[in-house]
């Protein structure tokens, strides 16, 4: 079968993607592809309100202790009566005057006190500002899509894969998400859609199709591993969007490739539309996705069959 290129009807990809736009489970499939970043630590500062105690002491005057003059009152207490009143008894005619005035206690004395500490405790709120070490949540990483426009695509099955590439895309630009598309047949096409613009280059790219030829799904995923070298993509994952009908990937030097990639924690996944060619084992997790039903379920997991 020849290998021709060819441009798709954007408008009936936009009406399946407006069935689909909903979908929990293809939600939940674009959160998990691109992991989150490692959890940072990050130093913060706040403003806390915190109760604090506090000594202080009290002077309370007392009249047990005699200790500074502090006034003058009508008293009978010869040991402090002022001198004007010690000057009667000098005075014979005033000697009276004064012992009738000691008798009614109205002598003019100095009067004397002194000062008992209390030591005490307060509690008073007070705003401090501390810093302390929190965990940051990492952002999450980008995604890059190998879309599949073999001869066996033809037709509804494309027109479902670019829908299921055109809700994956949305939702992962409007996380602020890098997003890198591959189109591929016999051949590969692909589009960044990092920087601004993107949704133009969205549309051609879903428009634009490889109509013949056989899946050459290594050569997609191998660009997809070369696209994980560059910075801004070295955190990615890999989502396959195919009918899966293609060797298994699980021998040679591309199978070394990507489990090199696990170790840097990439992974590598398969969303497999109407699957009916069997687990294929070489994917982290692959998905069927029943275009009918719209339902999505898990074929297998990466060394763990889970059954159709």
């Amino acid at each position: 079968m020849g290998l021709s290129l060819t441009r798709l009807n954007l408008a009936q990809i936009k009406a399946l993607f407006a069935r689909i736009k909903n979908n929990k489970v293809l939600m939940q499939i674009c959160d998990l592809l691109g992991r989150m970043k490692e959890m940072q630590q990050e130093m913060i500062k706040e403003v806390i309100k915190e109760q604090r105690t506090y000594a202080y002491t009290e002077h309370h005057p007392t009249r047990d202790y005699k200790e500074e003059i502090c006034g003058i009152h009508l008293s009978h207490d010869l040991e402090n009566l002022i001198p004007q009143e010690l000057a009667l008894l000098d005075d014979p005619d005033l000697e009276v005057l004064f012992y009738l005035k000691f008798t009614e206690k109205r002598l003019f004395c100095f009067e004397k006190q002194g000062y008992i500490d209390h030591h005490l405790e307060g509690i008073e709120e007070v705003e401090v500002e501390i810093e302390k070490e929190q965990e940051k949540e990492g952002e999450k990483g980008p995604i890059i899509i190998c879309v599949d426009t073999s001869g066996s695509m033809s037709g509804d099955p494309e027109l479902i894969v670019k829908a299921l590439t055109l809700f994956l895309s949305v939702h992962a630009k409007r996380e602020k998400r890098a997003c890198y598309l591959i189109n591929f047949s016999e051949g590969t096409t692909a589009v960044d859609l990092s920087g601004g613009d993107w949704m133009a280059r969205l549309n051609n790219f879903l428009t634009f199709s490889f109509r013949g030829g056989w899946e050459n799904v290594d050569l997609a995923i191998k660009q997809g591993i070369e696209q994980m070298e560059r910075e801004n993509y070295k955190n990615a994952d890999l989502l396959v969007i195919s009918d899966g009908y293609f060797t298994n990937t699980n021998m040679g030097d591309l199978a070394r490739q990507m489990q090199n990639k696990r170790q840097d924690k990439n992974r590598f996944y398969l969303l497999d539309v109407n699957g009916n060619s069997g687990a294929k084992r070489a994917f982290d997790k692959h998905w069927v996705y029943d275009s009918r039903s719209q339902n999505i379920r898990v074929l297998c997991k990466l060394g763990n069959d889970l059954g159709a």
